[in-house]
């Protein structure tokens, strides 16, 4: 029983000496630890929240960021194109960091990837952007138009049946058009902006005609929207409720939207809603040698003028015109024309005469800074002709004549 008692304390002891050693003896060991690449992360370029990314010249910089705890050297593999599995760009690349060619428009994907000295391969995520070349000054506009047809006169149409719009580009500085856009429709777009020189431009429309629905009152509202696009610069949408409506449908009457100041490749668009109507026009000149101050105005419908006569009737013929007065008239190319109608009323003596008539033909000079319109016309009553009796009584000619402008200086 002793002896077995021994044994165990012996066995007991070399057991906890063996221990004790094996102890120490691992814990004098150092065991290497090895880390993989971190996944790297994309610091360059900068993608915008559209995707783009704003370049000048030709290329653009891929850089991102990866470590290990060894701190290895790399030689990294970069993969680069435009497709979105890109192939190998470039194998051996040091620096965490690559210039690779790009050209405008194009959306490019690249990744990168490295092997450490384990042979532990780490590779980034794909990423992509679109090269916008910051310097383009490309600018596209969409018109898009809406109407209030069916509340109106109740009938369901799209806009298209109900206007055919004209898209006006205008030089701001003199109102001369740039361009006119009409494809027929009630849309219209314009993509050439950057084709054009640096300055301020007016966005107008106007109409080239509206639907015929038979004899309704109501006119039908027009309502506009722009979209302005320029690739990784501008999406800007501006709208129009009810700027228009489709009362006079030609050239005479228009809407101005917007004004956009170009410089370069950079644009400021302003919204800035005009309706233009047809100027009532002051003309200043001679009337039969009197002189005369006449109006004329035009709508989609007629051109008119008003005040003709009225100096020499009063101060040489004797008579005050007591109602009308007012013609109407056509213009083809410089030459106009006054076709037979009735004019004006008068009293002479205190008693109402019988109606003139009147008709005659001119032209308009438009080549000077000031328009000048030269008028022969002659006044009829009762069928005979005013201008034959007043030559009779010593008037140089058979008819009348009146040279205006619209210069305030006069001729």
């Amino acid at each position: 029983m002793k002896r077995n008692y021994i044994l165990l304390v012996l066995i007991s002891i070399t057991m906890a000496v063996f221990t004790f050693q094996s102890c120490t003896k691992e814990s004098t060991i150092a065991i290497p630890v090895y880390g993989a690449f971190t996944q790297p992360t994309s610091s360059a370029p900068v993608v915008r929240a559209d995707g783009t990314v704003l370049f000048s010249g030709s290329a653009v910089n891929l850089s991102w960021s990866s470590t290990n705890k060894q701190n290895e050297a790399a030689s990294w593999k970069v993969y680069f194109g435009t497709k979105s599995n890109p192939p190998l760009f470039q194998s051996g690349v040091t620096a965490q960091t690559i210039s690779v060619p790009v050209s405008d428009g194009n959306t490019y994907y690249w990744n990168v990837e490295v092997t450490d000295s384990r042979m532990v391969k780490t590779k980034s995520e794909t990423w992509s952007f679109t090269a916008v070349n910051g310097t383009n000054p490309d600018l596209s506009i969409a018109l898009t138009c809406t109407t209030d047809i069916k509340s109106q006169i109740g009938l369901d149409l799209v806009a298209d049946k109900v206007v055919d719009l004209r898209f006006l580009i205008l030089d701001k500085k003199d109102n001369s058009q740039v361009a006119v856009i009409d494809d027929g429709y009630a849309d219209e777009s314009f993509s050439d902006f950057g084709t054009l020189p640096d300055g301020d431009y007016i966005l107008a429309v106007d109409l080239g005609s509206t639907i015929n629905a038979g004899d309704f009152n109501k006119v039908v509202n027009l309502s506009f929207t722009l979209q302005f696009d320029q690739l990784g610069m501008i999406n800007k949408t501006l709208d129009f409720p009810k700027a228009m409506n489709n009362a006079n449908p030609c050239e005479l009457y228009s809407t101005n939207l917007a004004i956009i100041k170009k410089e370069g490749a950079v644009y400021t668009i302003t919204k800035n809603v005009e309706n233009i109507t047809p100027a009532i026009l002051t003309w200043i000149g001679t009337d039969a040698d009197f002189p005369s101050q006449i109006t004329s105005t035009a709508t989609c419908t007629d051109k008119t003028m008003t005040g003709v006569v009225k100096g020499w009737m009063l101060e040489w013929w004797g008579e005050v015109i007591i109602s009308g007065g007012t013609f109407k008239y056509t213009t083809s190319g410089s030459t106009i024309t006054i076709p037979l109608q009735k004019y004006c009323i008068t009293k002479y003596n205190g008693a109402v005469q019988d109606e003139y008539s009147i008709s005659g033909s001119g032209t308009i000079d438009n080549s000077g800074a000031f328009p000048i319109i030269n008028l022969k016309y002659d006044l009829f009553q009762g069928g005979a002709s005013i201008g034959s009796i007043a030559n009779q009584y010593g008037w140089p000619t058979k008819y009348f004549e009146a040279a205006i402008t619209t210069n305030p200086a006069g001729l």
